[in-house]
């Protein structure tokens, strides 16, 4: 048996205060493939919680019976600190109330150039070594990493329990959603059985969306080197972020579902001894990030959608409206919502009362989109 819980003690942010972070790890430190799995970074998505809390019962399992073939660090509960901003009994964990604000998941750490500094003299033509020297270079730098205040300290943790990781599997949701995933250009055809073996249909395919996100954070450093040293760099992490539908789609049941399609994926992998999973990926689709219409509120209101989570929208269709509320003419007090792109309404808030200006719902296209502008595609 390989199973340990090591316990990760945060900054103290205020005297009397402290905040952990949990990981589970099974398999032998350093075995490959290593794989990494956290939950909740945006600390108001949910979902994930209970979907780890399944997949390692599981691994449990497997560990118990010698199947645990590679390592795997679980991170359940991956933002304590924005769990613990509990305003009136609503937790807005999607942006830090200290430390500067901002989203969670936005302006990670990057350390490609200075790693590039580090390694530009040692780089052979050996791949395998250049692997080694590369995963040595992320190791030095990440200790370098300042970690005075508690997100800081988080973020260091969470990167160094991720960044040598071969694959990184980042749980988000969306307000009301269809199961779908963020995957950089290069790993569509990488991740495109674990979409299947979720019954996502939709993928958003980014190369860099300028949000330096931690998926993202994670696959840069690789990315840089290999900008500069083509296969001379191998790909060290590949990573994608997973959004497990909506808030409120939380049961035993999709949980039990999820949690066996992520333990089917470490089996496809050779992490977990097993037999392999047949896989269908014919429904998988990938659609360009730059191409994805964020339908905007013209004003505030409420909102009534004409159309469903996983219905074909063209052109034109309305698929909501919103009714202002102040208008003095009731009779023309309702503002239409029209799709300026042809394909999937994926996602869309929760929240009936928006405001102007919002995001209040996605659609998933295939044409670039001229207002879409490259290295800025993540709304925050």
């Amino acid at each position: 048996m390989s199973y340990q819980i090591y316990s990760h003690v945060l900054p103290s942010a205020t005297p009397g205060t402290q905040r952990m972070l949990k990981a589970h790890h099974f398999g032998e430190a350093g075995a490959r493939p290593k794989v990494y799995f956290q939950a909740g970074l945006h600390a108001d998505e949910w979902p994930g919680f209970l979907v780890l809390n399944k997949l390692i019962k599981l691994l449990k399992k497997a560990d118990e019976t010698g199947l645990i073939k590679g390592e795997i660090v679980v991170i359940p509960v991956a933002n304590p600190i924005g769990l613990a901003q509990n305003f009136h009994g609503y937790i807005p964990g999607r942006f830090a109330f200290s430390d500067g604000g901002g989203n969670f998941n936005r302006n990670w750490p990057q350390l490609g150039k200075k790693i590039q500094k580090r390694i530009k003299d040692d780089i052979t033509n050996n791949s395998s070594m250049n692997e080694s020297l590369v995963r040595k270079a992320i190791h030095q730098e990440l200790a370098l990493l300042p970690e005075t205040t508690e997100l800081q300290g988080m973020k260091k943790t969470l990167l160094a329990l991720s960044m040598d990781a071969d694959e990184v599997i980042d749980l988000h949701c969306s307000g009301e959603a269809s199961m779908h995933a963020y995957v950089a250009q290069e790993f569509e055809t990488h991740f495109k059985p674990l979409l299947a073996l979720l019954n996502a249909k939709v993928g958003l395919s980014e190369f860099d969306t300028g949000a330096s996100s931690f998926d993202e954070t994670n696959v840069s450093v690789w990315r840089n080197l290999k900008a500069d040293h083509g296969d001379l760099i191998p790909w060290g992490s590949r990573s994608l972020t997973l959004e497990l539908r909506g808030e409120n789609d939380i049961s035993n049941e999709l949980a039990h579902q999820d949690s066996k399609a992520l333990f089917s994926y470490l089996i496809l992998r050779g992490v977990v001894d097993g037999e392999k999973p047949v896989i269908d990926d014919s429904q998988v689709e990938y659609y360009p990030l730059d191409a994805m219409d964020l339908v905007k509120a013209p004003c505030a209101g409420i909102v009534c959608y004409h159309k469903d989570i996983g219905e074909k929208v063209e052109v034109g269709e309305m698929v909501a409206e919103i009714v202002n509320l102040m208008d003095d003419d009731v009779e023309s007090s309702s503002y239409p919502l029209i799709a300026r792109t042809n394909g999937v309404f994926f996602a869309r808030v929760q929240r009936r009362l928006v405001v102007c200006g919002e995001s209040i719902a996605k659609i998933a296209g295939k044409e670039h989109l001229s207002f879409r502008e490259a290295g800025h595609l993540f709304e925050d």
